[in-house]
């Protein structure tokens, strides 16, 4: 999550509130304004829509085949 400028001074409030919607909140990073965690798919509208979240961004996951696998 990026925390908008007008909320920096606020962020450990964000995160609770980010909390209190489901998220487990890993880190909180004020020099940032970002906060780090989980949450599950069908929470992240919700999350969206807290005062001062700015961006919500989705771990991307990759799989590679196996070394041995095909080209």
């Amino acid at each position: 999550m990026t925390v908008s400028d007008d909320k920096l001074k606020e962020i450990d409030e964000v995160a609770a509130s980010l909390g209190a919607k489901g998220m487990k909140v890993d880190r909180v990073m004020p020099m940032t304004g970002v906060i780090s965690g989980s949450s599950a798919a069908t929470t992240i509208s919700g999350l969206r829509k807290i005062p001062g979240v700015l961006s919500v961004e989705e771990e991307a996951v990759a799989t590679l085949p196996p070394p041995d696998g095909p080209q």
